[in-house]
């Protein structure tokens, strides 16, 4: 396939590696990933074209897109392609992008400036013209035909053929670039039946008046341009009024240890600063591009490369952001400022398996059917009304104009981006839009207890021998490695000491050498390797048992509120709650304020909770899995969705399809009322935008609409649309409070 024409010096920038660095998120070896910020994106046809970026470069892998901030992330083989390739594959598509590098300060405001200002400048060279012809008609029609003198009309006629080039050249270009690049690659966006309707409309009208046969209808093919225009300006306005719901990937609720004279503090990761020094224990994501300053460390990319196998550094070696560590604590020092924004979007683009319904399912209805229909609907329209050949011709483009359905594919991700970022804003973070629509759904909840529905900070009892001050020492610094509640109970808070070696086994213990002590910790299996279960955390020291430390658990504030209206929580069928936890019946008193017997399962290892949730699915029901995803990741991964809390730490779990903080948890019940009526809200907009294109083409159909009045009604309906959603959306986040 021809791709279409480019200017390709303009991307020759991106062949300078420190420029193309700007654009570049990340890169190992040969895999790479970028971004670029889009901003011609603008209805789901969009969407759905820049998902298939791979189909027209075999280099590229994938690609996704972030509707509202108008950016699509790029993964590629730099062996096989580039960015400057990329860049014109976009162009050609008619997306062309903005690059960072062009930014100088980084903020991108002078080219976004620079582009509304161009919007302004056709607008004003539309209204200029329509203006103009405006009046050279009225004079006319005023006249009557015959009415003018033949060197008046034929200079009135010329003026307006004059004047309404530059309208068709300049002014409607955004139309007819953005058909051309899809027809071009073979496929038919919605802006292909908008560049039919102008065209047809500045044909007919050059004929007529070259021929004698008219005055033509280059006005209302002037006004129609400035009216399109005015809607595209109205509707940036509109998405830029709500810009700050784009941000919402900034709260994300991650925090790190930061050590400083010998003290350690828990700070948000965005605070951390270059230079600064920061503890990054087994298990946590590493916030910021750091050098390691700890003698050797594991690290995991799997988040960035899909690699999971650790890498060993050495000090002094350089650690990307979004790296995981393996093992004992790292210690690193920051070379750039931590960014959640970074950390969110590598989380949000790893592991989904909710999918993007709301702007698939819409772009396959709503694209090259809906345009074929649309084309089909007002071809019958203008046979119907020949031999009229004026009329046809108005009914025909004003079908044409307003079946477009910008509102209908706007109206379910303006709705779910908007709710996204409202709800980020109260600290709760969602992966994807289809994570909200499968809350609305879930039937069933399944609590872990331990860090969850428990305070992660419980009081310690020991029995056993008496130890020494080392020995205790040892035993903390070891537990002060794993970011397991009950390793961090033990722990309480002690500095992470420095080990020879450490090793986690999730859901059974640690162990490692620490002030020349080997010590293990954890499950009577994992300590003494005898089949007896019981309820302690058991220790050796040096082979030698020591002992066992008893857990004594107090629910989180708010738990018991949190059961009680999780039951008035508006659904299809009763709510049903549930506790699977791989700890003892220890704390089955506590948790007996909350649940039935039958509701709690105990002693569960992590196959068993996925047995669980799929025994749950067989029958019917769509499960939610609430934990903290360090004994229940593989939960979390099977459940139709599932919602990760934190705990003052660094921790991202792939598997998880919502992040909060777990002080946040007694919210739950109000953030599945929010999502069940954004799904009202979703519906009122399609049923609103479903009727008016109804009700616009039945008008247009028998003639009562003119291209101009057509051009006005769509981008209103577009407004409404975009109205209802950020209201809907901004009224019921209040309540989540």
């Amino acid at each position: 396939m021809r791709r279409a024409a480019v200017d390709e010096s303009k991307f020759s920038i991106l062949e300078d590696n420190r420029m193309a660095q700007h654009q570049i998120s990340w890169a190992q070896g040969s895999q790479v990933k970028a971004h670029f910020e889009i901003p011609s994106m603008h209805c789901a046809s969009c969407i759905w074209l820049l998902d298939q970026l791979h189909k027209f470069d075999p280099g590229i892998i994938s690609s996704d897109v972030d509707f509202l901030r108008k950016t699509v992330y790029v993964e590629f083989d730099a062996t096989l392609t580039s960015l400057k390739s990329i860049a014109l594959l976009l162009s050609s598509l008619g997306y062309e992008p903005l690059l960072n590098a062009e930014r100088g300060d980084g903020s991108g405001v002078a080219p976004r400036r620079s582009a509304v200002r161009s919007l302004y400048m056709r607008i004003g060279v539309a209204g200029f013209a329509a203006g103009n012809i405006m009046m050279f008609s009225i004079s006319q029609y005023l006249a009557g035909s015959g009415g003018l003198l033949p060197p008046l009309e034929l200079l009135f006629n010329s003026l307006s053929i004059l004047l309404s080039i530059p309208v068709l050249v300049y002014s409607a270009s955004p139309w007819f670039t953005s058909a051309y690049s899809a027809l071009s690659r073979r496929y038919i966006n919605l802006d292909v039946p908008v560049a039919l309707g102008i065209s047809v409309l500045f044909v007919r009208s050059i004929v007529d008046i070259t021929l004698g046969l008219g005055e033509g209808f280059l006005d209302s093919f002037a006004g129609l341009v400035l009216a399109l225009l005015i809607g595209r300006l109205f509707h940036q306005k509109a998405f830029d009024a709500v810009s700050f719901d784009r941000t919402f990937r900034s709260f994300f609720p991650l925090s790190v240890r930061l050590e400083s004279r010998g003290e350690q503090r828990i700070i948000p990761i965005d605070d951390v600063q270059t230079g600064d020094s920061i503890l990054i224990r087994n298990g946590e994501i590493v916030p910021c591009d750091s050098v390691l300053i700890s003698p050797a460390a594991y690290i995991d990319y799997s988040f960035v490369t899909g690699e999971s196998t650790p890498v060993e550094l050495l000090s002094g070696s350089v650690v990307h952001a979004g790296g995981k560590v393996v093992g004992k604590t790292a210690r690193l020092t920051a070379t750039a400022p931590a960014s959640q924004s970074h950390l969110a979007s590598l989380w949000e683009r790893y592991g989904k398996h909710t999918e993007r319904r709301s702007y698939t399912d819409l772009s396959d209805k709503f694209g090259a059917r809906f345009t074929v229909i649309a084309v089909t609907i007002a071809s019958i329209g203008f046979v119907a009304w020949l031999p009229d050949v004026g009329a046809a011709l108005n009914v025909f483009t004003a079908v044409l104009i307003i079946a477009c359905p910008c509102a209908l594919t706007i109206a379910t991700p303006v709705t779910l981006g908007t709710a996204m970022g409202a709800l980020g804003r109260n600290k709760i973070f969602i992966k994807n839009t289809g994570t909200l629509l499968e809350l609305s759904k879930s039937d069933t909840i399944v609590f872990d207890k331990t860090g969850t529905l428990t305070e992660p900070l419980n009081t310690i009892t020991f029995t056993g021998r008496d130890l020494t001050e080392i020995e205790w020492s040892s035993i903390r610094g070891i537990a002060s490695h794993s970011i397991h509640p009950v390793a961090q109970s033990i722990a309480l808070g002690a500095p992470p000491a420095e080990v020879d070696s450490v090793y986690e086994e999730i859901g059974h213990g640690i162990e490692g050498r620490c002030n020349t002590h080997y010590v293990r910790l954890g499950t009577r299996q994992f300590v003494i390797c005898d089949g007896e279960v019981d309820d302690s955390t058991h220790v050796s020291i040096d082979g030698e048992y020591v002992g066992s430390l008893t857990l004594h658990s107090r629910l989180r504030d708010g738990m018991h509120e949190m059961v009680d209206e999780l039951q008035r929580v508006p659904s299809n069928r009763p709510l049903l709650t549930l506790v699977a936890t791989g700890d003892s019946e220890r704390d089955r008193p506590v948790l007996s304020a909350l649940f039935g017997s039958h509701q709690m399962s105990f002693r569960l290892s992590p196959e068993d909770k996925v047995h669980s949730v799929e025994e749950l699915q067989k029958l019917g029901r769509t499960v939610m899995m609430v934990g903290d995803g360090l004994n229940d990741a593989a939960a979390m991964g099977c459940a139709n969705v599932s919602v990760a809390v934190t705990n003052d730490t660094s921790t991202l779990v792939p598997a998880c399809d919502v992040v909060m903080p777990a002080r946040l948890l007694h919210r739950l019940p109000a953030i599945l009322r929010f999502a069940g009526r954004m799904i009202t809200v979703i519906k009122v907009n399609l049923i609103f935008t479903i009727a008016y294109n109804m009700i616009g083409i039945a008008l247009a159909l028998v003639g009562l609409l003119t291209p101009v009045l057509t051009a006005i009604m769509m981008p209103v309906s577009s407004l409404v649309v975009v109205g209802l959603s950020v209201g809907g959306a901004r009224l019921y986040s209040r309540r989540i409070q």
